[in-house]
């Protein structure tokens, strides 16, 4: 009898614990969409535009560091590739939400293992644009993100039968940006002859290069060579 009464308390004490991290489980998602959202006001993208303007439909769970502080499953987000916006969710089973996570330096949520930065970067020698970067690797001296965006093309009507007409549609649009010695991200296209020019002709880079075969044919082959330049 006493074993029956300890193995019911303990079910009893679970449960209650279960219950408590439920509650702070949603007591999070309720604070970050609560505190760290806004409203969109601008009107849902037309129906009749190909393709779509998310790399990844279904809304994560995911977490937010604020100032530096880790708030752990802080609701579900997805990034909006067209807008650069992070949207927001309390389930993950929506289909669309108009809560927009707050843009901030400070605010930097983690969706399915990718770290979102709201950064400033340059998008040439002149002009610097501020937006929301994917860190991809940290060292050192070199921090190295991706940019992943979705363009609108207008739709195109072939002129003669030799050309093709062309929906309005949304293409994706991928670019990787450094920064050194945590100035300002620039661009760098994954090939040789960028990463020489933007690192120097060094000789022991071109060692490197040549004696691992580097092809750069993914983002790993540049993370390969900033690990070298970081060491």
């Amino acid at each position: 009898m006493k074993k029956i009464l300890l193995l019911f308390t303990l079910i009893i004490f679970n449960f209650i614990n279960g219950q408590q991290g439920l509650q702070t489980l949603g007591g999070n998602a309720q604070i970050a969409l609560t505190d760290f959202a806004n409203k969109r006001t601008s009107s849902p993208p037309p129906l009749n535009i190909q393709g779509s303007q998310y790399f990844e439909l279904d809304f994560n769970k995911s977490e937010l560091d604020y100032f530096g502080r880790r708030i752990e499953d802080s609701g579900y987000m997805r990034y909006n590739a067209f807008r650069d916006e992070i949207e927001m969710a309390d389930t993950p089973y929506q289909s669309s939400s108009d809560l927009i996570l707050i843009k901030s330096k400070d605010v930097v949520p983690t969706i399915n293992g990718d770290r979102f930065e709201y950064l400033p970067y340059r998008i040439n020698k002149e002009n610097t644009k501020v937006g929301y970067l994917i860190k991809i690797y940290e060292g050192t001296k070199y921090i190295a993100y991706i940019n992943k965006s979705k363009k609108f093309m207008e739709a195109k009507i072939a002129r003669t039968s030799l050309e093709n007409s062309f929906p309005p549609r949304y293409v994706d649009d991928s670019k990787i940006y450094i920064s050194i010695s945590g100035n300002t991200a620039i661009e760098i296209k994954n090939s040789k002859k960028s990463v020489l020019k933007l690192f120097g002709n060094q000789v022991n880079l071109k060692k490197f290069i040549k004696s691992e075969k580097i092809r750069f044919d993914s983002t790993e082959s540049l993370i390969r060579v900033l690990k070298f330049l970081d060491n």
